[in-house]
């Protein structure tokens, strides 16, 4: 048995455990005077015997009893917080459950959740994709990235994990048969693609290069849900829309040719 320095709460439950101080100071690897000494100072600080000596053997009071319960409680339930503890510390391990958008998750956040399954073997993620809040609340999932403004509801902890960059873009097809834009003003006389939100158009948020913004609302005859059915349309050649740049950027790379980028866009938090 480990004995840590000043712990005389143990040596007394060794005591206990072990039947008398010798065997006691065996197990913990102490003199039969040191034993005696960590009793001693219990009783001094308790003002009461924890045992009554005899030549011949120790034996435990009532009020020795009533400490070595409540003692040996106490011990366990220490033990027990240590060793959640160290299991904590030590490796990420069990099953959490993730929600992420389908775009930000597929290009952002799930090639590092692959990442952390690759590091730490006892851990299992599942991950599926969703834009609602809805899912925050109904205890389906651990963990939630959303863009945008978050509800102000009780058991949620948010934290922010960057800025999305939103661009404005098309393809050269579509330009090559467009009015020239040289500002958002321009918009209005080229086809945009809009976002559904409630059954409507989203307005378009622009920060300019003078840090003013500008808000437009898009009359649009072509309303998507989500990221991924504007970037389809746009690379069909249909009309401008906005897109997350992180997506942008990958795709870019691969196909340079493809974009052109339109110097106002947005912010989604």
């Amino acid at each position: 048995m480990r004995h840590y320095p000043g712990d005389d709460i143990g040596v007394f439950l060794a005591v206990c455990d072990s039947g008398n101080f010798t065997a006691a100071a065996a197990l913990l690897g102490l003199t039969p005077s040191a034993v005696t000494k960590a009793i001693r100072r219990l009783e001094n600080r308790l003002k009461t015997p924890l045992f009554t000596r005899t030549t011949r053997q120790q034996t435990i009071t009532a009020e020795g009893v009533t400490y070595r319960d409540a003692c040996r409680t106490a011990r366990n339930e220490v033990e027990r917080v240590e060793t959640l503890l160290a299991s904590i510390t030590a490796e990420p391990a069990g099953q959490l459950a993730v929600s992420v958008p389908p775009l930000l998750g597929a290009h952002v956040v799930t090639p590092a959740l692959l990442t952390l399954c690759q590091q730490w073997p006892q851990l299992s993620i599942s991950v599926s994709a969703s834009v609602e809040m809805a899912d925050l609340f109904d205890g389906s999932v651990d963990l939630a990235v959303r863009v945008g403004e978050l509800p102000d509801a009780a058991g949620i902890v948010a934290k922010k994990l960057g800025t999305q960059r939103i661009v404005l873009c098309g393809t050269p097809g579509y330009f090559a048969h467009s009015p020239p834009l040289h500002g958002i003003d321009d918009l209005h006389h080229h086809t945009l693609i809009g976002t559904l939100k409630e059954g409507y158009a989203a307005p378009w948020h622009f920060q300019l290069a003078d840090k003013t913004h500008r808000v437009l609302t898009p009359d649009s005859r072509l309303l998507l849900d989500g990221a991924l059915l504007t970037v389809n349309a746009i690379k069909a050649g249909y009309g401008l829309g906005r897109v997350p740049y992180c997506w942008l950027a990958c795709w870019t790379r691969s196909l340079p040719d493809i974009w052109r980028f339109m110097p106002y866009g947005g912010q989604h938090r």
